[in-house]
């Protein structure tokens, strides 16, 4: 049995910001969960022997996490069981689980392809995957998750596939009603549960399994907290099969149908599971403002922009978190710059496909400041606000935002040529960037995606 984990480092400078600051410490441990696993120590012992192709993951949702990578031309792309057991656990009737995952940008399914996510399983033979059903010589369930474009039915794919940079969740489950050859496939919510890609989300699952003979088991899920599936009157037992319960927590991922046609990764972090529903929160006792940024080395940037009224957070109407390692979409970024400088409201309607956005204002007060031209020169009929910002269209911004001029010189050997290089040469010269490659920093990355914790920093850097 594991338990929540405070790394010794986290706890000294915790126990230090209290005395100092003053501020009150807030516990989010899980609730009677039977495994928390933050993966701070690895993944070697957290599955039974035999797990395979689960690796350490150096920047997870919160501290390290877990990465399977799935090869080009292959389908697996690793699995492990937490066997009940193996614990001295009864196995279970009825679990709840966590766990944080990410499909980085660039993750591709190919089209009609489909894979499979961590679940549960009853696998007590070596039915109910690899389509093969319960028997009643060899009775079985699963209840794995599964990733899929936003295909237009829940069956056979078709057309139209879905757009590239977007993956939906769902159920992958074998049941007494499943189809012969195969596990039943129930899609979520497309709503709640189509994730963008680059970025982490908190999934939830919970199962109730049937009284043997009887269809009242369930499923439920939940994507940050949101509901997005829930569903009665499943058969996973027949009469006489009391004894099949959730054997294992089974932490499974494979790309079904085709081979995966480009090299694939799916990253995770904090998995639990318990008798009670977890809930999303997976970093333990944490300072306010928010409870995603303990330790992280802009934890300072990022409390001075709550501070100065600039970040409220990014999960309304709580706003506990800041979700540090997301990328900054071009609105946030309008709707950051036009809180730091206090910008006056913009007139007309200079873009087209901003109406009707939260963003839209902050947008309009960034063009009439002339900090934001659009995103299709050389018309410029659009800001694309859900695009994300990479590190050299942030300089521009910058540059603009604060008047910053190029001295000239060459400071990073990787934007030479670039359109955004003088801008870049302000940025540094201003000292609001140092690079991306420390310590040397040589570097300055234009074309990576800036994160909202590094944007925290450049413009703490800007407005000092």
């Amino acid at each position: 049995m594991q338990f929540p984990k405070i790394p010794m480092r986290r706890t000294i400078l915790l126990a230090l910001a209290i005395v100092l600051v003053g501020l009150a410490p807030v516990n989010a441990a899980a609730p009677n969960a039977i495994v928390d696993e933050s993966f701070d120590d690895g993944v070697d012992d957290v599955f039974s022997n035999g797990a395979w192709g689960l690796e350490p993951l150096a920047n997870g949702h919160e501290g390290p996490g877990l990465v399977t990578k799935i090869p080009a031309g292959q389908h697996w792309g690793g699995s492990g069981h937490w066997y009940f057991s193996e614990h001295g656990l009864d196995d279970p009737e009825e679990l709840y689980w966590r766990y944080m995952v990410r499909f980085p940008e660039g993750f591709y399914i190919e089209p009609p392809n489909r894979g499979k996510l961590p679940g549960v399983g009853g696998l007590y033979t070596y039915n109910c995957l690899g389509g093969r059903p319960s028997t009643v010589a060899e009775p079985c369930f699963s209840a794995r998750m599964l990733f899929s474009r936003t295909y237009p039915t829940t069956g056979q794919p078709g057309y139209p596939n879905g757009p590239d940079d977007k993956t939906l969740i769902g159920f992958y489950v074998y049941h007494l009603d499943s189809p012969a050859a195969r596990g039943d496939i129930w899609t979520w919510d497309k709503d709640v549960a189509t994730l963008d890609h680059g970025q982490w989300y908190c999934v939830e699952g919970h199962i109730d399994l049937n009284t043997p003979g009887a269809k009242n088991g369930t499923l439920r899920g939940w994507v940050d907290g949101t509901e997005a599936f829930s569903k009665g009157d499943i058969a996973f037992r027949r009469s006489g099969e009391a004894d099949i319960d959730i054997k294992s927590f089974w932490f499974d991922i494979y790309y079904g149908g085709g081979e995966s046609a480009v090299n694939n990764e799916i990253q995770f972090d904090s998995l639990a599971f318990g008798p009670d529903r977890i809930g999303c929160d997976d970093t333990g006792t944490f300072i306010p403002p928010f409870r995603d940024d303990e330790g992280s080395v802009f934890e300072s940037d990022i409390a001075w922009l709550a501070n100065a009224d600039i970040t409220q957070g990014c999960n309304p109407p709580t706003n506990d978190r800041f979700c540090p390692n997301d990328g900054v979409t071009r609105g946030q970024m309008a709707a950051f710059l036009t809180r730091a400088l206090s910008l006056p409201s913009g007139s007309g309607n200079p873009f087209s496909d901003d109406n009707g956005s939260i963003f839209e204002d902050p947008i309009e007060a960034l063009a009439a400041a002339g900090i934001t031209k659009g995103c299709n020169p050389p018309a410029n009929t659009r800001f694309c606000p859900d695009r994300r910002l990479t590190r050299a269209e942030m300089a521009t911004f910058l540059a603009r935002a604060f008047s910053y001029t190029s001295p000239g010189g060459d400071t990073f050997s990787d934007d030479n040529g670039s359109i955004f290089e003088p801008s870049i040469e302000a940025l540094a010269s201003a000292g609001v960037t140092r690079g991306c490659n420390p310590p040397t920093n040589t570097l300055f990355c234009p074309g990576s995606i800036v994160t909202r914790a590094e944007m925290a920093a450049f413009l703490h850097r800007a407005m000092s």
